[in-house]
């Protein structure tokens, strides 16, 4: 049996014989995915009922019945996808099924640990925040801080619910498509007519986003038909042009990634800027 050899290597913290700027990417990404986690989590307790955070938002007063999770003007309904579907606790629809006792938690904080918990245990942002928030390794041929990478163990047994995730999140891709269809109605309390506005066109292109990086999966195309090494009869066909599609879309799946998380963010900061900073949602097309 051969011996093991080590192939020789600097050691220590970010140690390396590399000669580029291979720390240029590990620290976008910190930055990249910081910015996102501080920022959702920013708006999602400022809508929430406890602490400095319950003289905002929705527990303050702002913006009618939705605070600054939607906006209400012209007519239209535009809702934000990180408040998306609004369960707010105490309240008609799904907040009557909120216990009294959780009266003061965000109505964010009921529906994020689905995209997050997806993205969380996405193949694609395993690899980017283990290099860049752990280290494991930053980059090739760098040296890590915790020793050699011995596989994903004990905590990070939870990464393998992603296909579990992945089933919620085609769910929730339905819940904002029908977000999109929603903010296309107008109502004044007589009349109801069809439109679109600029807020309509921002939650329909966060659903493609969302679909491209959803159905670019790893999950996904397996599902689809990667566990088959054969397609048969005419089912087989259709199976084979639906995975096709998915390898297609898995090609791009980190620019998904990406676009889809920064199209998330700023969709949430259109509707905030509109419902309290003096944006205005514009109606390009039909609307009351």
């Amino acid at each position: 049996m051969a011996d093991l050899i080590r192939l020789p290597m600097l050691r220590g913290f970010g140690k390396t014989d590399r000669i580029d700027q291979w720390w240029k990417g590990p620290l976008a990404t910190f930055l990249g995915l910081s910015a996102a986690i501080l920022y959702a989590s920013w708006r999602g307790l400022v809508e929430a009922n406890f602490w400095i955070f319950s003289d905002f938002g929705l527990s303050g007063g702002q913006g009618g019945t939705a605070g600054t999770m939607a906006i209400e003007s012209e007519g239209s309904h535009v809702l934000s996808p990180l408040f998306s579907p609004l369960i707010i606790p105490g309240e008609s629809g799904l907040g009557t099924f909120v216990p009294e006792s959780l009266y003061w938690v965000s109505p964010a904080m009921f529906i994020l640990a689905i995209p997050a918990g997806f993205r969380m245990t996405c193949y694609y942002y395993r690899k980017a925040y283990y290099r860049s928030f752990f280290t494991s390794p930053p980059a090739c041929a760098v040296s890590t801080p915790f020793g050699d990478y011995n596989g994903e163990r004990r905590l990070f047994i939870f990464q393998n619910m992603h296909r579990y995730f992945m089933y919620l999140a085609v769910v929730y891709l339905v819940v904002l498509s029908l977000d999109v269809y929603y903010s296309m109605q107008f109502h004044d309390g007589t009349h109801h007519s069809y439109g679109i506005s600029v807020g309509t066109l921002v939650l329909l292109i966060n659903v493609l986003l969302l679909g491209g990086y959803t159905f670019g999966c790893h999950s996904f195309r397996h599902m689809i038909g990667g566990r088959k090494n054969r397609f048969r009869g005419t089912a087989g066909r259709v199976q084979e042009a639906c995975w096709k599609g998915c390898s297609k879309l898995n090609k791009k799946h980190m620019a998904f990634a990406w676009g889809s998380l920064i199209w998330v963010m700023f969709s949430d900061f259109y509707v905030l800027m509109c419902t309290s900073y003096g944006w205005q949602d514009f109606v390009l097309l039909g609307g009351i």
